[in-house]
């Protein structure tokens, strides 16, 4: 991905983490849908976004070969959407 969209996608997560969680510090921690959650310097969250963008990849070419989905698999992606404050339903 780069590095333009990687900021807008960062930018994007620091408005939802406000909204959702609030004002916190980088490194702080917060709760969000059960999961409690930290909030991440861009460092941080590239790492983990590509993480989240790569499972996602990863469920759709399962979904779409018509393998049986593990409940592990989804729960990491839901996991890894918690992370950056992105609902995975």
């Amino acid at each position: 991905m780069d590095e333009k969209k990687l900021i807008e996608e960062f930018k994007n997560y620091l408005n939802r983490f406000e909204r959702e969680i609030g004002a916190k510090e980088f490194g702080d921690y917060g709760t969000w849908n059960q999961y409690v959650v930290k909030k991440f310097t861009f460092d941080e969250f590239k790492s983990k976004f590509e993480e989240y963008i790569n499972l996602g990849k990863l469920y759709a070419d399962i979904l779409e070969r018509g393998d049986t989905v593990n409940d592990a698999i989804f729960r990491t992606l839901q996991e890894s959407g918690a992370n950056l404050i992105i609902d995975v339903k």
